[in-house]
């Protein structure tokens, strides 16, 4: 007998829907999949009003037979035929400029074909979003730049990569920057601007209308069934890296194999264990053994 969904009317169905916002992978996915809605973001983000993309994919993987494959959460092409990659990353993450070098190097080699010089490589810009400012120097936005330092000056190395680090925690301090950024937590339907109308229209159709809203139930359904719902893990995910950073540092390799389950179940009690753990180092003896942590 096929599996009957809990999302039996389409009044539940736009409930639960509008529960999504901007930093959802699965809701962003679909509402950056359209052109013009990319292209505001980009444009914004980058601060280049007059930025026009080619395409735009979302959820795109580049697989790599021999090494670590990767899913960028959108990858978008300009009408020069530089690339935007755009990162949305809600849960601790422990290296995330190594996370940006590797991202861009598979870009590097997914794009440069046999036979082409590595002058003709596009630029590619990185716009990495993050809940938090692991940063730490309070501010909403910071940029990377390439220098060569000697004592004299510092001398402009650029190598065709930007990188653009945001977070939802601090201000820009840019009027434009902020609002959107404030968006992509909230994502109001009925949100009115001048400045990003083609997004708050995509909210909409997915949030309210039958079609979109439908279309987000289905996708959720099938990953729901195939036990992969990425916004769930992510949610667990991050709900373990809180109880864990209020008991002291995590160890990268401990933060790295939280990072990388996708076992619901797995995860669920990962989440029983950092919240009754006294140290990080009792966390990693009942993960590694499970069978030493019973819950009275």
């Amino acid at each position: 007998m096929e599996e009957k969904s809990v999302l039996d009317t389409y009044e539940q169905k736009r409930q639960w829907v509008r529960q999504f916002n901007l930093t959802s992978d699965l809701f962003a996915g679909k509402v950056f999949e359209d052109l013009a809605a990319s292209q505001e973001l980009c444009r914004i983000l980058m601060q280049q009003p007059g930025l026009r993309l080619k395409s735009v994919r979302t959820q795109y993987v580049i697989r790599n037979l021999e090494s670590h494959s990767v899913q960028l959460d959108i990858l978008a092409e300009e009408d020069s035929g530089n690339m935007i990659s755009i990162e949305l990353q809600m849960y601790s993450e422990v290296a995330p400029f190594r996370r940006t070098r590797y991202y861009t190097s598979c870009i590097d080699m997914n794009i440069l074909e046999k036979g082409r010089e590595y002058y003709e490589l596009p630029d590619v810009t990185v716009l990495y979003i993050t809940k938090g400012d692991f940063i730490g120097c309070k501010t909403g936005v910071y940029q990377v730049d390439r220098k060569i330092r000697d004592n004299s000056q510092a001398i402009d190395a650029t190598n065709g990569v930007h990188e653009k680090y945001f977070n939802l925690e601090y201000s820009s301090k840019d009027a434009e920057i902020d609002e959107l950024l404030h968006y992509l937590k909230d994502s109001d339907p009925f949100y009115q601007t001048k400045l990003f109308p083609r997004i708050v229209e995509r909210v909409n159709l997915y949030k309210m209308q039958k079609e979109g809203v439908d279309v987000m139930c289905e996708i959720a359904d099938r990953i729901r069934r195939e036990g992969k719902n990425e916004g769930k893990i992510e949610g667990k995910i991050e709900d373990i890296m809180e109880l864990l950073e209020e008991l002291g540092k995590i160890p990268t390799k401990i933060a790295q194999r939280i990072g990388q389950e996708t076992n619901l179940n797995v995860l669920g009690r990962w989440h029983r264990c950092a919240a009754r753990a006294s140290s990080i180092s009792e966390f990693e003896a009942w993960m590694s053994e499970p069978e030493r942590f019973i819950l009275k």
